[in-house]
């Protein structure tokens, strides 16, 4: 007997925030046809955003499971004031199978982003005090968008991420401090206190001659070998330790040295959903060989095995973004289920 198809509409509903947001995913085993797409300027002023609206392929497949794929619908348009942007008037086909995984991505660039340096949240009344890196220039009353803020809990039941405002949403300024502080309310979480937290890095790849090996008089390293980062290197940024996956044994021991070339190393970070790819070190950065602060980037080794080793390069301050409501989105969906 034939499985008769289970049909739902879906609208999604969100503001348009700094940085990379996954605005849906097909779910296991369904077909989505996303029926209509727009995004409006809601913003106040003569301002002009732009969006990108992607269609994102995911592979799911064993051998190239991860690999992506990415359609552009819309690359860069501008919206004017008080306009709106039809990014689909028809039907597009999402599909969730063994093998891909669509999804539909937007990008939102605009004037008047900031980054966030701290972030006090008080889970009883959902009081949340902001500070920024350069002057917000906000006022009371000003609608606001933020993204990419990591927390850490003492807890993860019911939590599906760790990266807020999940789901994105935007909010109002309540009180300003200073040019750097504002006050808002982003919602109640009963007994479960967030502690703010510095950038969560993630690593992508080396780029040409990562890591150069400069003393050896504690291992069997010899001085300009090569080491190659692969996955499995990590950047704590709360401790400021790099922790290094190698290709093939090291050879390094504890108090050995190494350098980093400068952007030879390719992170992406939470500050905007894990969207562009950043090359550290940069020139500026403690550890880089054009900086001072950490012996001109030559790095002591503080621990090794075989094929990892870890090296302090400084630590993060900053995570995530804040600007003022410029566009929101919305569009209507019907899934088709045969499960």
């Amino acid at each position: 007997m034939a499985i008769a198809p289970l049909n739902k509409f879906l609208t999604i509903a969100v503001p348009v925030a700094p940085g990379q947001q996954e605005l849906y995913r097909a779910p296991v085993g369904t077909s989505a046809i996303v029926l209509a797409a727009q995004v409006a300027h809601v913003g106040v002023g003569n301002t002009f955003p732009r969006v990108t609206f992607t269609v994102r392929r995911t592979s799911t497949a064993t051998r190239t499971a991860g690999n992506i794929r990415d359609n552009r619908i819309a690359n860069e348009i501008e919206i004017p004031p008080n306009d709106a942007l039809i990014l689909i008037d028809g039907r597009l086909v999402l599909e969730r199978t063994a093998l891909v995984s669509d999804s539909l991505i937007i990008n939102g660039v605009q004037s008047g982003i900031t980054t966030i340096n701290d972030v006090k949240y008080h889970h009883p009344t959902g009081l949340t005090t902001v500070t920024t890196l350069d002057p917000h220039g906000f006022s009371e009353g000003d609608k606001i968008t933020m993204a990419g803020i990591a927390f850490t809990c003492p807890s993860t039941a019911g939590i599906t991420s760790n990266i807020f405002p999940a789901p994105q949403t935007s909010f109002t300024v309540e009180r300003v401090g200073s040019a750097i502080t504002f006050e808002t309310n982003t919602g109640i979480v009963k007994t479960l206190p967030h502690t703010f937290q510095p950038s969560i890095h993630k690593f992508i790849r080396p780029v040409g001659v990562a890591i150069t090996v400069v003393g050896n008089s504690n291992g069997n390293a010899s001085v300009n070998d090569v080491i190659r980062p692969v996955s499995g290197t990590n950047y704590n940024s709360v401790t400021g330790i790099l922790s290094v996956t190698s290709e093939i044994p090291h050879n390094l021991a504890e108090n050995d040295t190494i350098s980093i070339n400068n952007e030879s190393l390719v992170f992406t970070c939470s500050q905007d959903n894990f969207f562009k790819e950043k090359r550290y070190p940069r020139p500026t950065d403690p550890a880089s060989k054009s900086n001072s602060e950490l012996n001109n980037g030559v790095l002591s080794v503080a621990s090794t095995s075989a094929n990892s080793f870890a090296v302090q390069v400084g630590v993060t301050t900053t995570g995530g973004l804040v600007g003022p409501l410029q566009m929101e989105f919305v569009c209507s969906i019907l899934e088709n289920s045969s499960t």
